[in-house]
């Protein structure tokens, strides 16, 4: 106990001296506020509402934004960082005329009581908008030490439930009686309104039924309709009228009045159709000529003689030089002279331009034909403008651990974005990596403990068309989902010095295509696999003696087939609570078992044995968006089958979990089916049949640099899991999945980390992760959280795992 006290002494005398710090520089900070001046402390909102208000967190961020003065930027809600360097210069930084401040430095916030009760008038007018006609928002200031402290009371009251929606149309002595086929269509679809009964009514909710009528119409050719011909008129259920949506201020008395008496409001919606003396809004347009310019020069649209014109379905492709196919193109234009106009078929036609990736900028535009307009014609011009044709990128992984000092990967990427001007994507990419152990026993410097302990290296290239390329085309499928093919080919050589050597020769084609916005599939209808192993003959002891190993590492062929769907809703949700969600299914060696029935003698040929086995894959992903933070949630399982002839999975389709993209603190393969820690086995890769992975991660702002170029945040992160086995095995006792032993196989390591953003583009990762539960300890003593001791050098040496990566973990 003495030993731990003085063990643990320098580091609370550390965090003492740190707080005592923090507190006398919070207090210097106001050193230079003058008599009658209050520095802005804080801005602290205290919301109270009759019912459960949808997504709290995000309500409440959006309140904040609404503050119309922030307070000074601090460290850990304790330290003003760039207020503290503010006033370490503060003579010249105030006498300094015209002197523009860096991002990294801060002038003293003073408190403003103009610019709080605008912050109060603010949060009064967003809670009308959101249908809190009755909200009663108070603002209080308290003044400390020079310091000013702002809190507002937000009682939200009621809000307003959508009971009836009525639609009012132009009469039809307007328009020549064109506004009869309008009427017509938004009666259509005031079925698809967003108006539903019982649906609280907000600003919001308003403005996208309005876009969801514009769109309607300018999908049926009405392409001078817009939001000027469509508005909102919200009634009481006892006729106590609101004149106008967007100001509903102007009659809102009547019906505060009657609010305080009723315990649930209830509003009547009409839906008025104006075409406000304009009888073009109601006239339909179709595509008249369409002109596109696949490599545009900044210059006058302009026909040059020098162009090279081609024409598909009266649509001209017009080339200062033929960077693309026409026929490419032509595949992602979704309008034709001749069609109605279509806002729809309009923005598609720019999505999947860009989709195309080809492209660094899409510009779609239309110009009314004046020389005929009798005809309501709409001349079409779509500009391209050519992106870089190839780029090439580069990875890095770095990680340590008790087994070894030093493990890195590095890769670099190649990519053709326009291969052969079919706008197909071709990739080459080469990887390679090193684990280098540590060994006090051998030589006397640093570098003769050093020793190679593995290998690896692999070259891969896949070639993506932008088509669905097969025999047949299933009704389905069409442009609009976006098809693609790919087809891959590729050499990985894993070397465990000492032990063994294997080579994985692989090859697939596939599908890959959108169904709808949020959820795409990708179909492999054939893929295969050689795997070459060269056993040493000290690693082939260990396998005599254990079945699991042996069927591991064995000359094999797998060929199969496999699927995959992927859900994701966070382009839709943008930044709000997104999801993610993959379900695969992989099924090897049905056709080689077919072929094997015919000839017993084909699958021995070359002394290959064919694998078969079933694997199902689950990643399901869930993240919580807050202002200056995410907490992102994931889990991982997997479950490999093997039959027929398989008693396990072969070796590359084994789940494996730890490093830098799993189970922070443990290395890849280090964790696996084995219940007893057995130091001789070490240097086996642990693998398994099944597979279980939990992640939570909190990721926060920090610090921004050179005006948000370079960002660095942090993260605090949990992750645990395990792999097993699918079958018992008499080398491995209780290495097999078993619901009654999970609380205790379950690994589980906590850990802190830092990334750097560069450009909102490129982001690097440094976590340090160290094990709080190890399931190869006896279950009584699997829990070693009491044992954490980061004020000792050698814990930190012997638990935390560093590792280093591009990109984030999930």
């Amino acid at each position: 106990m003495i030993e731990q006290g003085i063990r643990n002494t320098p580091l609370k005398l550390f965090s003492l001296l740190w707080l005592m710090s923090v507190l006398f520089l919070a207090c210097s900070s106001t050193k230079h506020i003058k008599e009658g001046e209050h520095l802005l402390r804080s801005n602290t909102l205290k919301i109270k509402s009759d019912k459960t208000i949808t997504n709290n967190g995000l309500f409440k961020d959006q309140l904040n934004i609404l503050v119309a003065q922030k307070t000074n930027t601090y460290w850990s809600s304790l330290f003003p960082f760039k207020l503290w360097k503010f006033n370490l210069r503060y003579e010249k930084y105030t006498h300094t005329p015209n002197l523009e401040l860096p991002k990294t430095i801060e002038k003293p916030i003073l408190y403003d009581s103009l610019l709080q009760k605008k912050t109060a008038l603010n949060f009064k007018n967003f809670l009308f908008n959101q249908g809190y006609f009755n909200a009663i928002v108070k603002d209080t200031v308290i003044f400390r030490k020079k310091k000013a402290f702002t809190t507002y009371y937000i009682n939200t009251g009621l809000n307003n439930l959508i009971d009836k929606v009525f639609l009012d149309t132009d009469d039809s002595s307007i328009a020549l009686g064109l506004n009869k086929l309008v009427v017509g269509i938004i009666q259509k679809e005031m079925g698809n309104t967003l108006f539903s009964k019982e649906k609280p009514y907000t600003k919001t909710l308003a403005d996208e039924e309005r876009s969801r009528i514009i769109n309607q119409m300018q999908n049926n050719g009405y392409y001078k309709f817009s939001q000027e011909n469509v508005s909102f008129e919200l009634d009481t259920v006892n006729k106590e009228k609101f004149r106008n949506a967007e100001n509903l201020f102007e009659s809102a008395i009547n019906f505060i009045t009657l609010q305080k008496r009723q315990k649930k409001h209830s509003l009547n919606i009409k839906t008025s159709i104006r075409a406000n003396n304009d009888t073009t809004v109601y006239q339909q347009y179709r595509i008249g000529k369409m002109l596109v310019f696949p490599d545009f020069i900044d210059r006058p649209i302009d026909f040059d003689s020098g162009m090279e014109i081609k024409e598909i379905e009266q649509v001209q492709y017009r080339f200062n030089k033929r960077y693309i196919r026409e026929q490419i193109l032509h595949r992602q234009i979704f309008m034709r002279p001749g069609d109605l106009y279509s806002r729809s078929n309009h923005e598609l036609t720019i999505n999947k331009l860009n989709e195309l990736g080809v492209f660094q900028m899409v510009n779609v535009f239309f110009v009314e034909d004046t020389a005929h307009r009798e005809q309501h014609l709409l001349d079409c011009y779509i500009i391209l403008n050519p992106s870089k044709k190839s780029d090439a990128t580069a990875s890095l992984e770095i990680a340590n651990a008790t087994t070894y000092i030093l493990g890195n990967s590095i890769g670099a990427v190649y990519r053709d974005k326009n291969f052969l001007k079919g706008a197909n994507l071709f990739s080459i990419s080469a990887t390679g990596g090193l684990e280098l152990g540590y060994d006090e026993k051998v030589g006397t410097y640093f570098t003769e403990h050093l020793k190679l302990q593995s290998t690896n290296i692999g070259v891969n290239s896949t070639l993506t068309l932008p088509k669905f390329l097969s025999p047949f085309k299933p009704k389905w499928m069409n442009n609009r989902n976006m098809p693609r093919t790919q087809f891959s080919i590729g050499v990985n050589v894993l070397d465990r010095i000492g032990q063994f050597r294997l080579s994985n020769i692989s090859s697939s084609f596939s599908y890959n295509w959108r169904q709808t916005n949020t959820q795409t599939w990708n179909l492999s209808p054939a893929f295969a696999n050689i795997v070459l192993p060269v056993i040493r003959p000290a690693f082939q002891s260990k396998l005599d003696s254990n079945e699991f190993l042996s069927n591991s590492y064995r000359r094999t062929f797998i060929e199969g087939e496999n699927i995959a769907f992927t859900f994701s809703d966070q382009e839709k949700k943008q930044n709000r609570n997104y999801n993610y969600l993959r379900i695969g299914l992989e099924d090897a060696g049905i056709i080689m078992a077919g072929i094997n029935a015919l000839d017993k003698k084909f699958s021995n040929t070359q002394g290959f044995i064919f694998d078969q086995y079933l694997k199902l894959d689950l990643d399901a992903r869930r993240y919580f968006n807050a202002r200056h933070s995410i907490l992102a949630l994931r889990f991982l399982a997997g479950i490999g089958n093997p039959y027929g002839s398989s008693k396990t999975l072969p070796y590359i389709k084994q789940y494996f979990v730890g490093g830098p993209y799993s189970i922070r603190g443990w290395r890849p393969r280090t964790l696996g089916p084995v219940n007893i820690l057995d130091t001789n086995n070490l240097s086996i890769d642990r693998t398994g049949d099944v597979k279980l992975e939990m992640s939570a991660e909190y990721r926060f702002d920090m610090i921004q640099l050179f005006s948000g170029t370079l960002n660095l945040n942090g993260a605090l992160f949990a992750d645990a899991g395990n792999t097993w086995l699918a079958r018992q095995s008499e080398n491995t006792p209780n290495g097999e999945f078993d619901i009654s032993r999970l609380g205790h196989d379950i690994a589980m390591s906590i850990g802190a980390g830092l990334r750097v953003i560069v450009a909102r583009f490129f982001t690097v990762r440094l976590d340090a992760a160290f094990p709080i539960k190890n399931p190869y300890l006896p279950a009584k003593s699997g829990w070693i959280l009491n044992k954490v001791d980061l004020g000792n050098s050698n814990w930190r040496k012997d638990n935390i795992v560093l590792n280093v990566a591009i990109g984030m973990p999930f």
